[in-house]
């Protein structure tokens, strides 16, 4: 399968020093796909069947709200609601002419798979996915092709754990052989060194409340136990993609 890759925001997220830039790449990807589907594109007809058919996860239907963008949302709504009526309506009815609990019951459940079918499966995710994929590709290539790269990535402050899982899962697929050993080891070796760093000053920030420590200077430790929670489970992350047939 052929990838396009990233180059230039792989090689920009690695200059940036950030704790994994991999996270600030995802969170712009995300915010790219909160704008898009706010904007003119969701009257095309297509984009519109697919927000009708599809959707997005709780996180992303909720970003949707909080951008408060009353018009485009609305539209969005207004015809994924009416794709839901296939799907809750005869659920809803079987409930209102049941004759007892247990067939209530069951009503009840019909309705609720139906209701995590429609909520499977995100567009904001899917686009989102399609991008980390490239985003990992690029990665192992230029640690392949780039000598300076691989040199800065070995010294970088690496990814937090949950793209660190991304990255080495993708791997076996862009690399092979001995350079794919090499970036395994890599991968590992980041992130054994950077979070004994992320601890070591998260500890550093919980001494430095303690009374006799107060007129010792941050060392910018001042957002270490923030970063030791994003070191763990990343920003940005994928959660529900639609699922490819």
């Amino acid at each position: 399968m052929k990838i396009q890759l990233e180059t230039i925001p792989v090689w920009d997220g690695l200059k940036s020093g950030s704790e994994c830039f991999i996270c600030s790449l995802m969170k712009e990807a995300e915010r790219d796909g909160i704008r898009y589907y706010l904007s003119s594109a969701i009257m095309t007809p297509e984009i519109r069947v697919e927000t009708n058919r599809h959707g997005f996860c709780s996180k992303h239907f909720a970003m949707l709200a909080e951008e408060n963008k009353a018009q485009s949302l609305g539209l969005v709504m207004d015809t994924y609601y009416e794709e839901n009526k296939q799907s809750f309506y005869p659920a809803l009815d079987a409930i209102s002419s049941s004759s007892s609990p247990r067939k209530a019951e069951k009503g009840f459940s019909s309705l609720f798979k139906a209701y995590d079918e429609r909520m499977g499966g995100c567009l904001i995710c899917s686009r989102m996915n399609d991008r980390l994929v490239r985003y990992a590709y690029t990665v192992a290539a230029l640690f392949e092709e780039d000598v300076e790269f691989n040199a800065e990535l070995k010294k970088s402050k690496g990814f937090c754990m949950h793209h660190t899982r991304v990255l080495a899962s993708i791997a076996p697929e862009a690399l092979k052989g001995d350079i794919l050993l090499e970036y395994y080891k890599t991968l590992a070796e980041l992130l054994r060194k950077n979070l004994k760093r992320v601890q070591a000053d998260d500890y550093y920030l919980t001494q430095k409340y303690k009374s006799e420590n107060r007129d010792k200077p941050w060392n910018g430790c001042e957002d270490a136990a923030k970063r030791a929670v994003y070191k763990l489970i990343g920003e940005g992350a994928v959660i529900d993609p639609v699922r490819k047939k």
